[in-house]
C-alpha cells in the first residue's frame, strides 16, 4: 500500500473513532483486543503457577516415602488427612535398635512350668515358664513386662532417666520401640501402649516391635498414663491435699483431651471386662477408711456403687482378676480377697490372702494371682471361698535380686 493510501486510511479510521454518533458497543475492536490480551495474561499466569508446583514436587520427591500402610510420610507430619477418630498421627521416631543375643544368654535348666506359673524378671534376666532365660541388660532397670505376640514388651528405666519401651522376641533379640519418655503404660491385652512425652500424650498398637494406628493429643499440665480401661487410658495426677492421687480417663477417639480430674478417688485397682467400669477407692463420707467403689470410666469416673465395710488400706495396692470376679487388695496389714460379685449388695466380706502386695502382681488365670510381697517373696493366691496362699521359690535367685512378675496375655 502506498504512503498516501496508508495516510488516507488512517485518517478515516481516526475520524470514525472521534465521531460521537459512532456506536462502540459490542463491535468495539479495541475492547475485543483488550479483553483478548487480558485472557492471554491470565493463561500465562496459570501456566506459570503449574510449572512452579511441578518443579517443587520434583525437588521434594526424594524425601517423600511410601509407608507400608500406603500413607505418604514427609518429615515430621502425615501428608494425608488422618481419619476422623485419629486426632493426629505419630511423629517420626528414631529407628529401632536391634540387639543380638549374647552368648550364654539361655539357661534351660532352671525354671519349670509347674513351679512358677508365669514368666518373671529376676534382676536383669527374663525367665520363662519354659525354662528359658534372656538377658535384658540393654533395657536398664525393668519396671514393667507383658507377654506379647511372639515375645514380650518390656519397659525399662535407663541410667539417664525416663522410661523406654523394648520388644524382646522369643529368640532373645530385642528392638527399642520408644526412646526415653516421661511415662509408659501397657494395656492388659499386651498389644497397646500409651505414653507421655513432654507436652503430648500418645497411644498406639505394638505389633512385634512396630507402632501402628498411633494417635496423640496435648497433655494436661499434670498427669501420667498408668493403665487402660477398654479403649480408654487411665490417667493419674500426683499432688497433695485435695488433689492427691486423683484420676481421669483419656478416650483417644474423642479428639482433644480436656481432663476432668475426679476428686475423692483415692485408688484404681483395675477395669471390669465391660471396658467402661473400673474398681477403685473413694473417700468415705465419715471416717478415715475409703470405700470400695464401682466407677463409670466413660462418664468422668462417676460413682455407681460403694461398699464401705471391707477395711481396705487407704491407697493400698490391689488388682482385679481379668474376668472381674475377684479383687486382691491390701487391708489391715494383710492382703484381702474380695468377691466382687457380691461385694456391693451388702453381703460382701474379705478373706485373708497372705502378705501385703507390692506393685508387682499378675493374674496367671481368672482365679490365680502371682505377686511379689512387700518383703520381696513371690506368692501365689488361689481365689475361692477359702483362698489358698503359698510362697513360690524362684530357682537361681537370692534375696538381693529384684523380682518382677510378667503379665500374661489373658485378654
Amino acid at each position: 500500500m502506498a504512503s498516501d493510501d496508508l495516510e488516507r486510511a488512517l485518517r478515516e479510521t481516526l475520524s470514525r473513532a472521534a465521531d460521537p454518533s459512532h456506536a462502540v458497543g459490542r463491535h468495539d475492536p479495541a475492547g475485543r483486543a483488550i479483553g483478548k490480551g487480558r485472557r492471554i495474561n491470565r493463561r500465562r499466569s496459570v501456566v506459570g503457577t503449574v510449572m512452579v508446583v511441578a518443579a517443587t514436587a520434583a525437588a521434594t520427591a526424594g524425601v517423600i516415602q511410601l509407608r507400608p500402610d500406603d500413607q505418604r510420610y514427609a518429615g515430621p507430619a502425615w501428608v494425608e488427612d488422618p481419619p476422623p477418630e485419629i486426632l493426629q498421627s505419630l511423629p517420626a521416631i528414631e529407628p529401632t535398635t536391634a540387639v543380638p543375643v549374647p552368648m550364654g544368654t539361655f539357661d534351660r535348666d532352671k525354671m519349670s512350668a509347674t513351679s512358677v506359673p508365669v514368666d518373671v524378671v529376676v534382676a536383669s534376666q527374663l525367665r520363662t515358664t519354659g525354662g528359658t532365660a534372656i538377658t535384658l541388660s540393654q533395657v536398664g532397670t525393668v519396671t514393667q513386662a507383658h507377654e506379647a505376640s511372639k515375645g514380650w514388651l518390656v519397659v525399662g528405666m535407663p541410667p539417664s532417666g525416663g522410661a523406654t519401651l523394648w520388644y524382646v522376641a522369643s529368640d532373645g533379640s530385642s528392638m527399642q520401640v520408644l526412646p526415653a519418655v516421661d511415662a509408659i503404660a501397657l494395656a492388659p491385652d499386651g498389644r497397646r501402649v500409651a505414653w507421655r512425652d513432654s507436652a503430648r500424650l500418645f497411644t498406639a498398637v505394638v505389633d512385634q516391635g512396630t507402632l501402628k494406628g498411633a494417635t496423640q493429643t496435648s497433655a494436661p499440665a499434670e498427669g501420667l498414663p498408668v493403665s487402660f480401661v477398654g479403649d480408654g487410658v487411665l490417667m493419674q495426677r500426683a499432688g497433695s491435699g485435695a488433689h492427691q492421687g486423683t484420676y481421669d480417663v483419656w478416650w483417644p477417639r474423642r479428639g482433644t483431651y480436656t481432663p476432668m480430674w475426679k476428686p475423692g478417688t483415692a485408688e484404681i485397682y483395675g477395669p471390669l471386662p465391660d471396658g467402661r467400669t473400673v474398681v477403685g477407692q473413694v473417700s468415705a463420707e465419715t471416717g478415715d477408711r475409703p470405700c470400695l467403689a464401682l466407677l463409670d470410666a466413660v462418664n468422668a469416673l462417676t460413682v455407681l456403687k460403694t461398699a464401705c465395710a471391707l477395711q481396705l488400706n487407704p491407697r493400698g495396692s490391689g488388682t482385679v482378676s481379668p474376668d472381674g470376679h475377684w479383687l486382691v487388695a491390701d487391708g489391715a496389714g494383710r492382703a484381702r480377697l474380695v468377691d466382687l460379685r457380691v461385694a456391693f449388695d451388702g453381703r460382701g466380706t474379705s478373706a485373708d490372702a497372705g502378705p501385703e502386695l507390692s506393685d508387682q502382681a499378675a493374674w496367671a488365670s481368672g482365679s490365680t494371682l502371682v505377686h511379689v510381697s512387700r518383703a520381696g517373696d513371690l506368692m501365689r493366691v488361689k481365689a475361692g471361698k477359702e483362698p489358698e496362699v503359698e510362697e513360690i521359690p524362684v530357682p537361681g535367685s537370692d534375696r538381693n535380686d529384684r523380682l518382677l512378675v510378667v503379665d500374661p496375655m489373658l485378654v
